[in-house]
């Protein structure tokens, strides 16, 4: 059964409101322009003061049309919005594109407006696009209400927060040619239909096989998650997230009225869900087309064949950044290489076939095919002249280079390995540069966008693989002596567990906790190090009134004898009584001093446009200034987790630094499912903050947990 929105996106009749004779009015060039797509569904023009529009029979009121009408683009303005839609109602209209701007984005009296338009909408069944929008465009009726000429037709989707960065990807498909858009969708202020709601459906479209997205924030960030594991799988989405930067968050909400959010957390729940994140505007297109067309790539394994240095230098270079990986090229492939290019400058990886000074463009498939042979290698990249020897060296080479761009496109069929061509010549558009990209192989000008295209293919391939044979974590089972001491903490009106009631709450569900003794007074001394032993141990503070231990003085270290001990817990609470005189000080815990290792954080929070996330990163009392973190929506699976572990930015860290041997990173995986575990039994708790956590070889140690409910 076609999705509910399938009508909508692809209406068999479009009533224009505001329907013009007027050139200059939106209404008279909607009608255009979707004349001049050769529509072929039916156009309704709506106007009480016209008969005729462009030769079509025109009716005062959308009531009045004796049609059933599947989209109503309404071209009036905001003001008039509420009563069309009301129409729009009245009529059975199933979908109303809003065009108007002066909503939500506008003023407060705006988003009064658009509350009583969706109110209006919600009561008769009518789904709204925008309002603030440019309009949409779906090539399978050849509906063009979104006003631009000759948008190329093809398998790629588009939905942007933004008309001008759609319109950009416009004009790059018309100047590339070889794949273009089945449908096209500014957003607007996502009053009713959000992107969750159009990735469903282009999920389901068969005209689409991979999806673009520009987003600059998201009104129901779970509800997209869930669209999106739903479509990763069979189709990819390419996503150019904002509000990378503050600026960048400041912009999109002045922009589009969109809440950025925390780039670090958007980025790893949608990578979570399979989208593949680009970080460069004008990668969308071509990654796009990549992932649309290559086959999988099952690991970063890569070849380069070039016949200059400079080119190989730049794509090693470029492969390294995005974390591809030089294949090492078996001795017999080497061997077979030196049998086509004696002269090669290099044969290892990459392959420098530029040995001699006569034009070669088959050393391309010659040299393509040895390598594609070795079972070391899952990809190639071609860099340098391949595609435009014709225009370097005249129509005496141009029969040699055509027959080989046949045939390394038939050696990508054959061996099932993606091949990326950057050639110097991509915009001279020679006649071998067609039969290459019409064969299937995709070609760029510049290496970087080359690379691009071969690491987003990696990581989709990747993620598409983690997703169908990921298994969910623990289930959410609430023990029920964990929820006496959430009871319990409710019943004292606090909202923060103390660390010895957060450390009870973690030993309830598995978490390794090191032994540890609540000292009331100094005079508990004697009892700590009798039970503890004699040192080295760490005394902390535990009070209601101070979350942040170190600010306060309520911290010491490697505290070792009984004496020591005494003191120790008469400065720690002296020092907390001069930081907060109101404090409400229960005691100093004493425990052991954990064995050396890498401190890292491991953590809950709610994100308002995700909902609760974990956190794991480089930890300590740098952890803002490093910033090395990174996050995963939860629910979450052990996949989940332990790619957590590779994408940190300083994850050597995890292997060994400073002489001291690398942690036991199942540990931390198990510690990790614990806690979310933990989060996802008890949604009261909305901060789960362990820090540090001491990682080394034998396990973890929890140096410190803290814990926040609901109404802080």
């Amino acid at each position: 059964m076609p999705n509910v929105l399938d009508r909508i996106l692809n209406p068999r009749t479009v009533a224009v409101v505001g329907a013009s004779n007027d050139p200059e009015k939106r209404g008279y060039r909607a009608i255009k322009t979707l004349l001049a797509d050769e529509y072929q569904g039916e156009i309704i023009p709506i106007n009480p003061r016209e008969k005729k529009i462009l030769d079509l029979d025109c009716y005062a009121r959308l009531p009045d049309a004796p049609q059933e009408i599947d989209l109503a683009l309404i071209c009036t303005p905001a003001r008039t919005v509420p009563d069309v839609v009301r129409q729009c109602g009245e009529k059975g209209v199933k979908g109303a594109l809003l065009l108007a701007g002066g909503f939500s984005e506008a003023s407060e009296e705006g988003r009064k407006l658009e509350e009583e338009t969706a109110a209006i909408a919600r009561q008769y069944g009518v789904r709204l696009i925008g309002p603030n929008t440019n309009g949409m465009f779906s090539a399978r009726y050849a509906c063009n209400a979104i006003g631009w000429f000759d948008i190329p037709r093809g398998p790629i989707a588009v939905l942007s927060n933004s008309a001008n960065v759609a319109l950009s990807l416009v004009t790059e498909a018309q100047i590339h040619r070889y794949i273009g858009y089945s449908t096209m969708l500014s957003v607007g202020n996502q009053a009713d239909l959000q992107f969750h709601d159009y990735l469903e459906c282009l999920g389901e479209d068969p005209d689409t096989r991979a999806i673009i997205s520009y987003v600059e924030g998201f009104k129901d960030g779970r509800a997209y998650l869930k669209a999106a594991r739903k479509v990763t799988p069979v189709k990819p989405i390419v996503m150019y997230k904002a509000g990378r930067t503050d600026e960048g968050k400041g912009a999109a909400k002045s922009h589009s009225g969109s809440l950025a959010g925390d780039y670090t957390v958007a980025s790893g729940v949608l990578r979570q869900a399979g989208v593949v994140l680009v970080t460069q505007s004008d990668h969308l297109y071509p990654v796009a087309e990549a992932l649309a067309i290559l086959p999988p790539l099952p690991t970063r394994r890569v070849a380069i064949l070039s016949e200059g240095g400079g080119p190989i230098t730049i794509a090693a270079e470029a492969l390294a950044e995005r974390g591809m990986v030089l294949a090492q090229l078996t001795q017999d492939t080497q061997q077979k290489l030196k049998g086509i290019v004696p002269n090669a400058s290099a044969l290892s990886n990459p392959v420098d076939a530029g040995g001699g000074t006569d034009p070669r463009a088959e050393y391309y498939g010659l040299c393509g095919r040895a390598i594609l042979e070795d079972p070391n290698v899952d990809a190639l990249l071609m860099v340098g002249y391949f595609g435009g020897y014709t225009t370097r060296y005249g129509e005496s080479v141009a029969e040699t280079e055509n027959r080989y761009c046949v045939e390394v496109a038939d050696m990508m069929k054959q061996y099932g390995k993606p091949i990326v061509v950057q050639t110097h010549y991509a915009d001279f558009r020679t006649k071998a540069l067609d039969i290459l990209r019409k064969a299937g192989v995709p070609f760029y000008r510049e290496i970087e966008i080359a690379v691009q295209c071969l690491a987003s293919l990696a990581d989709y391939t990747a993620a598409k693989r983690r997703l169908s044979a990921a298994e969910a974590g623990p289930r959410a089972k609430t023990e029920p002596a964990a929820a006496q001491i959430v009871q319990r903490v409710h019943e004292a009106a606090r909202t923060s567990l103390l660390e010895t009631e957060a450390r009870e709450l973690l030993a309830c569900y598995g978490v390794a906790i090191p032994p540890a003794l609540l000292a009331r007074t100094a005079e508990d001394a004697e009892d700590v190090v009798a039970k503890l032993g004699a040192g080295p141990l760490a005394l902390k503070i535990v009070s209601k009134d101070v979350l942040h231990k170190s600010e306060a003085g309520g911290v010491k270290l490697n505290v070792a004898g009984a004496e020591a001990v005494k003191h120790a817990i008469g400065d720690i609470t002296a020092s907390v009584k001069r930081h907060d005189p109101a404090a409400d000080v229960a005691g100093v815990l004493a425990a052991p001093m954990a064995e050396k290792g890498v401190e890292v954080i491991v953590g809950v929070t709610r994100d308002p446009q995700f909902g609760p996330v974990l956190m794991f990163g480089l930890g300590g009392v740098f952890v803002e200034v490093i910033r090395d973190v990174v996050f995963r929506a939860l629910p979450l699976s052990q996949a989940d987790v332990e790619e957590m572990l590779r994408e940190l930015r300083y994850k050597a860290m995890l292997e060994g630094a400073r002489g001291l041997p690398a942690v036991d990173k199942s540990a931390l995986v198990d510690l990790m499912l614990k806690v979310a575990a933990l989060a996802a039994a008890h949604p009261e708790i909305v901060e789960i903050d362990l820090n540090p956590v001491i990682a080394h070889a034998s396990g973890y140690t929890i140096a410190d947990a803290r814990m926040i409910l609901a109404g802080a």
